[in-house]
């Protein structure tokens, strides 16, 4: 695989990052003279980047005379989820690389994106099998992963993705409603080979305090081979693993 070309650059990204960057150092509204003395940057130019920011909610303009722009909650919010995410990774890895060792399974973490269930740790098993995942994969709503996350988050952030599902016929609604029920009751999601031919998983939830979805953990294997029956071992040491984690942040029952 070729190695990506660093030096091709998008510039208005870049400037429009030195901006932001300029209003965080300074920790306050800035005003347009000020925002460009500390840029460098042509007043026409900047107010075209400050609009499209207010606009996206990443900045917001006081409205009278001499406005001043400071950060806004769309910035904010990824501010939050990045330093969330940061935590439950440092957090969680050595429970997993631990359970990774003692089953001998991929075990993964992840956390809910705009796009759906997204992987932010991978630590894989020392058997010779190609899953086809990893850090930065997506996965729908019908696997085990993802059935985590519709039980317990709210049904407003997972409503688009579910009805993309449903709409291609990867969901069945009124199967679905019912074993999204008996993942909430159990704290278990299962799938065999739903995703990708050959595989089974089985999935349980991580908590914050007060219940709070931190994510999904997840047990990764051979169909066949990973034993995700509701006595097994797997599942047994999955919870608590799970368990332990959501100690580790706070949660307790």
């Amino acid at each position: 695989m070729e190695e990506p070309d660093l030096s091709r650059r998008v510039q208005s990204i870049e400037v429009g990052f030195a901006i932001l960057r300029a209003i965080a150092e300074k920790k306050g509204a800035m005003s347009l003279s000020e925002l460009a003395e500390a840029t460098k940057l042509f007043k026409s130019q900047l107010y075209r980047y400050l609009n499209s920011f207010v606009h996206l909610g990443v900045l917001i303009r006081t409205e009278d005379e001499n406005p001043k722009w400071s950060l806004g909650h769309e910035l904010i919010m990824l501010g939050s989820a990045t330093l969330e995410s940061m935590d439950l990774t440092k957090q969680a890895t050595p429970y997993l690389m631990n359970l990774r060792d003692q089953l001998n399974e991929t075990v993964a973490l992840s956390i809910w994106r705009e796009r759906g269930p997204f992987f932010i740790r991978w630590e894989k098993s020392n058997k010779p099998v190609n899953i086809g995942l990893d850090v930065g994969s997506y996965v729908p709503l019908y696997t085990a992963t993802g059935k985590i996350f519709r039980a317990f988050l709210p049904e407003s952030m997972t409503n688009d993705l579910y009805q993309q599902e449903v709409a291609a016929g990867n969901i069945d609604p009124d199967k679905y409603s019912l074993d999204i029920e008996r993942v909430k009751k159990q704290q278990v999601a299962v799938t065999e080979s739903s995703h990708i031919s050959g595989i089974a998983s089985i999935s349980t939830p991580l908590f914050y305090p007060s219940r709070k979805l931190a994510g999904a953990l997840s047990i990764i294997g051979l169909l066949g081979e990973l034993d995700v029956s509701a006595e097994s071992h797997v599942k047994v040491q999955l919870l608590k693993t799970a368990k332990d984690i959501s100690l580790r942040l706070g949660y307790s029952d």
